[in-house]
């Protein structure tokens, strides 16, 4: 089972929203909607990101 995150954000949802469209390079883009998708609620572990991504999340 995937670890529930242990993360804070300092960035608001909706700065995260508009940083991420005006992101430009592949990674900055990838880490950016990881962190909206945390804020936004729309994740709560790490498995589910690795999911999204189509990437294996290792376990810490």
């Amino acid at each position: 089972m995937s670890r529930p995150f242990k993360i804070e954000i300092a960035e608001s949802e909706e700065e995260l929203k508009k940083r991420l469209q005006t992101a430009n390079l592949g990674n900055q883009k990838e880490k950016l909607q990881m962190l909206w998708w945390i804020k936004s609620g729309q994740v709560k572990e790490q498995q589910e990101i690795g999911k999204r991504l189509g990437v294996t999340i290792p376990q810490l």
